[in-house]
């Protein structure tokens, strides 16, 4: 049986563990300040508020993964939840992390990590398999620190030529971003229907965001864990394969 813990110092051999692995903060964000600090007790877990307390809003992975502080871009989460019927209790959603391209990870207070926007393809990607484990305090716990440091990913943005990465070209072009920036298509994709290398450009991130909000139709993606978390549950446990995370045999909230 695997010993779960969510302790602060299992937190601080999460860091180390995820700065070894993919790299430390770039060390060009903000401190988390007392007063976000304050505002957010008892919105997030006590792990989330350790991370920000120990390296504040900055890029990790070599600047593919950005911890977000959330007030800042409540105005973009704003513009994308505005008119939108999701597949949760109506609660407020946060972003915590965000991509080079302006993916967002979103936390709503009541379902946890449970909503990506990939914000350049206009897509949502709901996870309603972690509501359950919302209601365990431990699992919140380990979710708050490891939501914030395992990079979503920009996936699909591609140049419509060549292939390759959006991302990657970004940064062999412009190098590493600031903390208030993101690599964007100019024109947008959902105004010109274009993925071009030719076409990148550095923008505020939460401006650019918040634009892509208003000017792009978005579209739900299904739940694929939800809708089919019980069938492979039950492969997987036939097989005994156990869950690593909580020692126990892999589930799935339906």
């Amino acid at each position: 049986m695997v010993e779960l813990r969510c302790d602060p110092g299992w937190v601080e051999e999460r860091l180390a563990e995820s700065f070894e692995y993919r790299g430390g903060p770039l060390g060009v964000g903000e401190a988390a300040s007392p007063e976000v600090l304050e505002y957010f007790e008892g919105i997030f877990p006590a792990s989330t508020l350790q991370v920000w307390r120990t390296i504040g809003f900055d890029g990790l992975a070599e600047g593919r993964n950005w911890i977000t502080n959330p007030l800042e871009w409540a105005p973009a989460v704003e513009s994308w939840l505005e008119g939108m019927e999701l597949p949760f209790p109506p609660q407020r959603w946060w972003c915590i992390t965000r991509t080079p391209m302006g993916s967002m990870q979103l936390w709503g207070e009541v379902s946890g990590p449970a909503l990506a926007i990939k914000s350049v393809l206009g897509a949502f990607s709901p996870n309603g398999s972690v509501q359950r484990d919302m209601a365990d305090p431990m699992m919140r716990e380990r979710m708050g620190c490891d939501e914030l440091l395992i990079p979503s990913e920009d996936g699909g943005v591609e140049d419509d030529v060549t292939g390759r990465s959006l991302v990657d070209v970004g940064f062999e072009r412009f190098g590493s971003l600031a903390a208030d920036e993101v690599f964007a298509l100019v024109p947008a994709y959902c105004l010109s229907g274009r993925m071009e290398a030719s076409m990148l450009a550095v923008e505020p991130a939460v401006a650019h965001v918040a634009f892509l909000g208003q000017s792009t139709q978005p579209t739900m993606r299904p739940d694929m864990l939800a809708a089919f978390g019980g069938e492979i549950a039950d492969l997987l446990a036939a097989q005994g394969v156990v869950d690593p995370a909580t020692g126990k045999p892999i589930t799935f909230n339906q």
